[in-house]
């Protein structure tokens, strides 16, 4: 029996390059089972991240997945882009999620799984035996959309809207969470829904919406469409302990944040807001690892 393929993916950018760093040397010491590890960045970082690029790490550029979209001035620290087409502007952010679509469907594996460059793998895993088996994995956090998370409820909506599909009542299932697990075909076979309901190209409707979630649309398709659905099964392991709010962590507060590992996490994320040292998460998490 032919088993799935599965490549991992990363979408970064400049201020993230050290974390990046990081992340990539993680994956080359505990990481096997993978055709290849995509980061993706815009094309004003390409030289940047070129140094990655090796035998099984390749950097795209974002103009090879998408339109051109032109550089804005920035407004409260954020830059925007923009384009005749979207007619409005848009973030990095947005970015970021139109690349996840644009990648997954141009890359050749079977499978992706996504990682943040904040993330760091501290203990070997094959993703063949986590993520390449004949049904896909597909995070859910069971009843957490509901009125006390306005950005989820709203990328909930939005997700419906775009695909199409008729509302369920609230609480709705979420499906954001790291280390998330795509199927190509289903990413395909969603983006040619959104372009029938919408009238446009996939990435314009989604860039027009502003208000999305990768995720959530992902995992809205499959719940609504049962040719979708009997590909996945539904997981809630979390299989990465993640520090997301929050001041940044001291030697003590590092140390104490991993003793809540658990035998299932395989990474950790320390988001790079929470302004945790690099050196240290090196020396703390990934150092500690490579000796035990």
């Amino acid at each position: 029996m032919h088993l799935p393929s599965i490549s991992i993916m990363t979408p970064s950018y400049f201020a993230d390059l050290r974390r990046c760093e990081l992340l990539c040397e993680s994956i080359d010491l505990f990481v096997s089972g993978y055709d290849y590890h995509y980061i993706v960045v815009g094309d004003e970082d390409l030289e940047l991240f070129q140094h990655l690029d090796d035998s099984k790490r390749k950097v795209v550029a974002s103009s090879a997945l998408l339109p051109k979209l032109l550089p804005v001035m920035k407004w409260r620290g954020r830059q925007y882009w923009w384009s005749p087409q979207v007619r409005i502007p848009i973030y990095g952010w947005h970015l970021q999620q139109l690349r996840k679509f644009a990648l997954t469907r141009a890359q050749d594996s079977d499978r992706v799984i996504f990682t943040d460059s904040d993330c760091v793998f501290c203990s070997p895993i094959d993703l063949r035996d986590y993520a390449a088996q004949v049904t896909s994995p597909l995070f859910m956090t069971p009843g957490h959309v509901n009125d006390l998370r306005p950005d989820h409820v709203r990328w909930w909506r939005n997700a419906h809207k775009c695909l199409g599909y008729t509302e369920h009542e609230l609480p709705g299932d979420d499906f954001i969470g790291p280390l998330v697990v795509w199927e190509k075909e289903t990413v395909t076979s969603l983006m040619k829904r959104i372009e029938k309901v919408c009238g446009c190209a996939w990435w314009l409707a989604l860039a027009r919406q502003r208000q999305f979630s990768e995720y959530t649309i992902y995992g809205i398709a499959v719940v609504n469409e049962p040719e979708l659905s009997i590909r996945h099964e539904f997981v809630t392991d979390n299989h990465c302990l993640t520090y997301w709010d929050g001041k940044h962590l001291d030697r003590e507060g590092l140390s104490s944040f991993l003793m809540d590992l658990k035998p299932h996490h395989f990474a950790v994320t320390i988001q790079s807001h929470t302004g945790t040292p690099i050196d240290l998460i090196r020396e703390i998490v990934l150092d500690r690892m490579k000796a035990a």
